[in-house]
């Protein structure tokens, strides 16, 4: 017999950490599985230091019973390209080392098909929304210009006044004003001032791999506060299987492994999973028995499927004035283009990003590829970082039931557990998305009369969605509106991995409101 608990919760990121906080502080009696360990910041930012690559996840110690995405192994590649988005295990999970933007999807998001005649509707409205990303805000410590809504309606100021823009950004929105093109700053889960006993950001500008003092929000705040109002947190405990009755088909047990390999049980009333769109398929498809063959919450087929992700793009250029980019947070500024119009029954919209990060250490190596910079290598170094600008994009990606995760029986994990495949390529749609904003930013430096001296692309943002969608119907999506399962009455799913489509936004805030949402829904059916 294993523990008893009102909520088992798999994952303590920002969606199941909120959702823990809020479910305990209700009285519930709650735990968080989390298949990782904690770290500490002071210990994160001296792995960072010591890294000779300095990647994101180098701060990051995983533990040896774990693989990510940032393992050779995790992924069997398949499709076209290679998808690698970054995912973190440990308590707080990803919102570790992301860079802290907090835009809310656009009303028309959540209708696409209603207004474009692409992609899906969403079963619940912007409005439906709403008051859960003003919480959702409050929670993560949002700064934002309240003066402008950037196409979504608000109904309370945020929490805190906006990010000021950088030099450059400033130089920038005074030369593009001329052609009728508007720069403002994004939100961000960054405080501007002192804020929820988090420091303001002092400008360290490396928001990703990791903010020094914790001035970006990481859920692993919320993951105290949980702990603080009564959950249980249940360190190094990987989920593997969903054990359902026989007769109600309701999910009675979760089984779980220790690094050591040894096997325990945990019993609930309610079951949710808030582990990521990578994890939380290979769970329910792991469960699988013979009620449920095709995998637990399955019926429809769809679970693994529809995978989603923002393509992004950026190009360096370099201006004969000073944009001196490296100073303050990496991203705080917005190009107001791109984000919707009638254009999108056509081809995919943008989210643009002004990028105010400077990698020293990469661009010394690369000049010092090219012999011909050896000759003054500090004078060119110091070129690029005080005339090179940044300007990128995050493309939406359409749902498509062939890009899906799938389990490789034959591949296996440290703990003797399927390892996820990946299928996965753009749509038409993205790709004819990417080219348009690839053209449209071109022109714009050239606009700057500005020089383009690099250019990189990637299939993935690090924001995997869409693999247990919502909907209105079992047989075409995972779980209702409520997030609950159509095929399970007791297991609910959050995260973005329920997104029926994805937009421009960066999805962090959506999973945070939509948490507090199934919180406030839960709460209230108990009562």
């Amino acid at each position: 017999m294993g523990d008893f608990f009102d909520c088992v919760i798999v994952g303590s990121g920002v969606a199941g950490s909120l959702l823990a906080r809020e479910l305990a502080k209700a009285g519930k009696r709650v735990c968080m599985l989390e298949a990782g360990d904690r770290w500490e910041r002071s210990d994160a930012l001296e792995r960072y230091h010591a890294s000779w690559n300095r990647t994101i996840t180098a701060p990051y110690k995983q533990g040896n019973w774990l693989l990510t995405p940032a393992d050779d192994q995790y992924f069997a590649k398949q499709g076209h390209g290679e998808y690698l988005p970054s995912i973190l295990k440990g308590a707080g999970g990803t919102t570790w080392h992301w860079t802290g933007i907090t835009p809310r999807f656009l009303p028309t998001d959540f209708k696409l098909q209603q207004h474009y005649g692409v992609g899906d509707n969403w079963p619940i409205d912007y409005e439906a929304l709403e008051p859960f990303y003003c919480q959702a805000e409050k929670a993560l410590g949002v700064s934002g210009d309240s003066n402008h809504d950037h196409g979504s309606p608000r109904s309370k100021k945020y929490p805190m006044p906006a990010i000021p823009m950088t030099y450059g950004d400033k130089l920038l929105a005074e030369k593009l004003k001329a052609k009728g093109i508007r720069i403002e700053s994004l939100p961000a889960a960054r405080n501007s001032i002192d804020y929820d006993g988090r420091p303001a950001c002092r400008g360290n500008n490396t928001c990703t791999p990791i903010c020094p003092i914790g001035a970006s929000y990481s859920a692993d705040v919320d993951v105290d506060k949980a702990i603080a109002a009564g959950a249980v947190l249940k360190l190094k405990s990987v989920a593997y299987r969903l054990d359902t009755d026989p007769k109600s088909n309701k999910i009675t047990k979760l089984h779980y492994k220790k690094p050591d390999g040894s096997s325990h049980t945990i019993e609930g009333g309610r079951f949710i999973l808030a582990c990521n769109s990578l994890e939380n398929p290979r769970l329910l498809l792991m469960s699988k028995n013979n009620l449920n063959p095709n995998g637990i919450a399955n019926s429809s087929d769809l679970v693994g499927r529809r995978l989603m992700d923002h393509a992004i793009f950026s190009f360096k250029f370099r201006m004969s004035e000073p944009l001196y980019i490296g100073r303050g947070p990496q991203s705080v500024s917005t190009i107001m283009e791109g984000r919707d119009g009638d254009f999108r029954s056509r081809y995919a919209a943008a989210k643009f990003f002004l990028g105010n990060d400077l990698n020293v250490h990469q661009e010394a190596a690369e000049l010092m590829n090219n012999a011909a910079n050896w000759v003054e290598p500090l004078k060119n170094l110091r070129d690029i970082a005080i005339h090179q600008g940044q300007i990128g994009a995050e493309i939406e990606q359409l749902p498509d039931k062939s890009n899906r995760i799938t389990l490789d029986m034959n591949r296996l994990d440290p703990l003797g557990l399927p390892l996820p495949s990946v299928n996965y390529k753009l749509t038409r749609y993205s790709k004819q998305g990417l080219d348009h904003w690839k053209r449209y930013v071109k022109k714009l430096i050239r606009t700057l009369d500005a020089s383009i001296t690099g250019e990189w692309d990637s299939l993935s943002s690090h924001h995997p969605a869409g693999t247990t969608c919502m909907g209105s119907h079992r047989k075409s999506s995972v779980v209702n509106a409520n997030c609950q399962s159509h095929d399970h009455e007791n297991l609910y799913i959050v995260g973005n991995s329920v997104f029926p489509t994805m937009g421009t936004a960066n999805p962090t805030l959506t999973i945070a409101a939509l948490s507090l949402r199934l919180a406030d829904h839960l709460i209230t059916a108990s009562k």
